[in-house]
C-alpha cells in the first residue's frame, strides 16, 4: 500500500494525484528538482490515510515533508 498520497492542481488546472510507497520516496523524489512544478497548488496530503495539514505551493511542500519527517523520527 502507499502511504504517501499527494493532491495537486497542474498547469491546466486539472486535479491530479501521485502516490509514494513511503515518506523516503516521497522526500527523494521531491529533493530534485523535476518532479513538479514549484507554482502547482498542493488540494491535499495525506500519510497512512490520514490528512497533513499543510495548504501551500509544491515549492514549499519539500521543507515541509522534511519538517514532518524530523517530527516522525522524534516521536519515535
Amino acid at each position: 500500500p502507499n502511504m504517501v498520497t499527494l493532491t495537486y492542481i497542474d498547469a491546466y488546472q486539472v486535479e491530479r494525484t501521485t502516490t509514494y510507497p513511503n515518506l523516503a520516496a516521497c522526500i527523494l523524489a521531491f529533493s530534485g528538482c523535476v518532479t513538479l512544478p514549484d507554482s502547482y497548488q498542493v488540494v491535499s496530503v495525506t500519510y497512512k490515510g490520514q490528512t497533513l495539514p499543510f495548504t501551500g505551493r509544491i515549492g514549499d511542500f519539500y521543507r515541509y515533508l522534511i519538517q514532518f519527517d524530523q517530527s516522525l523520527r522524534n516521536s519515535n
